[in-house]
């Protein structure tokens, strides 16, 4: 399907090759025609049985699943291969965290120390079992909030920007809208939904992970299956991801989270070859199974491709080279035989490769100006 072209030139060649050979030289017509008709017989039939077989037995993204709402985006392009209700608002529980690292890294030196005060009394549900009086790096409390969910770690990272979590919670919604995440509202870091609570969509969510995997930091702590924190009075505090398919390298990054009125929900991350798949459910019950089943349905009908080259990009962009372009900026997620089509947005602000399909845009990549 993708090389029909260059067969039928070199099955062209072949024939025009053994008409001077057969009839030129050696004056045997007979026998070039044999040889015709048994190529157009089997040109015939391999082409249509690969037609056939293309409409069949392309597999459908599809797996059983009990979940409320779920998406499974590349986390290039933000091409949604998979999903089911993402748009719907729900409570997260404490893949909130995600945005609380995230936001943390971008605004936090990670190497400022804290010292742990009484609000950690305050703190409820799953903990890293912080005590008033600990002395504590920010990258520490972070492996902390990832790692085992800590909400006490979450309250004091918090507090660390200006005394009080409303400038923090103000700083996660800021961060959110940035990124996109235009159907989301947070109240708290922690994901807890017993006084205030956060609204996000699984789309929303696939975005955020999306963009925090692009940040170094964040993505070694995610990946992370086990840490040592070494406070500064030679205390030792042992993490343990929660996430079991980080610690069965099954996936590369990802949260878990549950509260009663949330139900279970999680965020993994996989990759395979050159492409990286997230994957999200709210209210999931059956969630270690559906995110590894839907992983393998989407790697096994989706590979990246590279449809637009670096030249024809230059072009468009009329010798501007003001931005920097990486191979990885150019491939797009395609099924077997798909036909995708793209434009070039070149304005005064970024440029944008948008892909279409059928003259619907399926998912955008924008490139970043050189520094």
């Amino acid at each position: 399907c993708r090389y029909w072209g260059l067969h039928l030139l070199f099955v062209l060649y072949f024939l025009v090759a053994s008409y001077y050979i057969l009839v030129k030289i050696m004056k045997k017509k007979i026998v070039f025609i044999i040889l015709l008709l048994s190529y157009i017989g089997i040109i015939i039939t391999v082409f249509y049985t690969k037609i056939v077989k293309t409409e069949v037995d392309i597999p459908a993204v599809k797996v059983t699943t009990y979940a409320k709402s779920y998406i499974a985006m590349e986390t290039n392009t933000h091409r949604v291969l998979s999903a089911s209700n993402e748009k719907a608002r729900m409570l997260p529980a404490s893949i909130t965290k995600i945005l609380t690292c995230i936001t943390c890294i971008e605004n936090y030196n990670l190497n400022d120390i804290i010292v742990v005060s009484d609000l950690v009394n305050q703190c409820e549900g799953s903990s890293i079992y912080l005590k008033v009086g600990d002395v504590i790096t920010v990258k520490d409390l972070l492996y902390g909030l990832m790692l085992c969910s800590g909400n006490d770690a979450a309250t004091v990272l918090a507090y660390h920007l200006s005394g009080n979590v409303s400038d923090f919670i103000y700083l996660m919604n800021r961060t959110a809208k940035k990124i996109g995440m235009n159907d989301s509202t947070f109240e708290n870091p922690s994901g807890l939904d017993t006084t205030t609570k956060n609204y996000t969509t699984a789309y929303d969510m696939a975005l955020l992970m999306s963009y925090a995997m692009n940040n170094t930091v964040f993505r070694e702590i995610t990946s992370t299956k086990n840490y040592v924190a070494n406070l500064l009075d030679n205390k030792k505090m042992y993490f343990s991801n929660k996430h079991r398919l980080i610690k069965g390298d099954v996936a590369i990054g990802g949260k878990t989270g549950y509260t009663k009125l949330a139900g279970r929900t999680l965020v993994s991350v996989f990759e395979k070859d050159d492409m990286e798949i997230v994957i999200v459910t709210l209210g999931c019950g059956n969630d270690w199974e559906f995110h590894q089943n839907l992983a393998k349905e989407c790697f096994n009908t989706y590979h990246n491709k590279q449809i637009i080259s670096k030249f024809e990009l230059y072009f468009k962009m009329k010798k501007n080279k003001k931005y920097f372009v990486k191979k990885a900026d150019l491939l797009v997620p395609i099924a077997y035989c798909e036909k995708i089509d793209y434009r070039v947005i070149n304005n005064n602000d970024n440029l944008v490769i948008q892909y279409l399909k059928q003259e619907e845009v399926i998912c955008e990549k924008v490139l970043n100006k050189r520094s």
